[in-house]
């Protein structure tokens, strides 16, 4: 798996890494669902991507990943914070917050760290 993840607080953590494919997307897409049922409650997200080396996929699969995020069912709103400080990661970044479409995710992306946790607690 090219991601980890922490649980901090009301936040999942989820640390990219590595070279990510579109299968890593589908992958972390049926594991949200069994680490929101472990943990017991719907988390705001944070992904990182400061040691990720480059993603194989086209944006055809990001596409293809928000449809079927969509039909997943969020019982309360939540917030998902992408921390992109490279071109590359500011790239995909804006593809997956342009094309989500799942209901009651809001997304949002930050240069740094620092902002997107203050942006998660709500400050």
């Amino acid at each position: 798996m090219p991601y980890t993840h922490a649980v901090e607080d009301k936040v999942v953590h989820i640390s990219w890494h590595g070279v990510v494919s579109k299968e890593d997307l589908r992958s972390f897409g049926e594991e949200m669902p069994r680490i929101v049922a472990k943990i017991g409650f719907v988390p705001d997200l944070l992904h990182t991507f400061e040691h990720m080396e480059r993603y194989s996929f086209q944006p055809i699969a990001v596409y293809m990943f928000s449809l079927l995020r969509k039909r997943v069912q969020i019982p309360r709103p939540s917030r998902s914070a992408i921390v992109a400080t490279t071109p590359e990661t500011r790239s995909l970044a804006r593809i997956f917050k342009t094309l989500n479409r799942t209901p009651n995710l809001e997304m949002e992306i930050f240069g740094e760290e620092a902002a997107a946790r203050r942006w998660l607690a709500r400050e």
